[in-house]
């Protein structure tokens, strides 16, 4: 699945002029789609990935995009909990992954990058 940046919002849902996340009219992979209990749907996006830096995902509010692509990339997985959905990649689901991602444990990278590879071609 791939969207377009269409408007950049801040985190209460003001628009503003300038991200340091977000570029205007930039398309990017969705690697994951949250949708709390309340019906706000928030897009997971990778926003950087420097060479030798660890990459940084990001979730954004689907309001600031337009779905350019719909395909449904194969790893995904459904998770309903607690009036939330998250569908991502499932071996990012598991206990503890996204904790552990997030602190930069180096055995979560080849996992992060094999589910993201499979993401990117399935949608180049």
């Amino acid at each position: 699945m791939k969207v377009k940046c269409t408007r950049l919002l801040d985190a209460d849902g003001r628009e503003v002029e300038s991200s340091s996340w977000l570029k205007l009219g930039c398309i990017y992979h969705v690697v994951s789609i949250f949708t709390d209990k309340s019906g706000n749907r928030r897009y997971g996006i990778i926003n950087r990935h420097p060479l030798g830096e660890w990459p940084q995902l990001g979730s954004h509010q689907a309001e600031c995009f337009e779905i350019v692509s719909d395909i449904v990339p194969s790893n995904w997985q459904k998770m309903a909990y607690r009036g939330s959905i998250d569908i991502s990649p499932a071996a990012w689901q598991a206990p503890g992954f996204l904790e552990a991602f997030y602190d930069h444990d180096p055995v979560t990278y080849p996992i992060y990058e094999r589910e993201r590879d499979i993401i990117l071609s399935e949608d180049p």
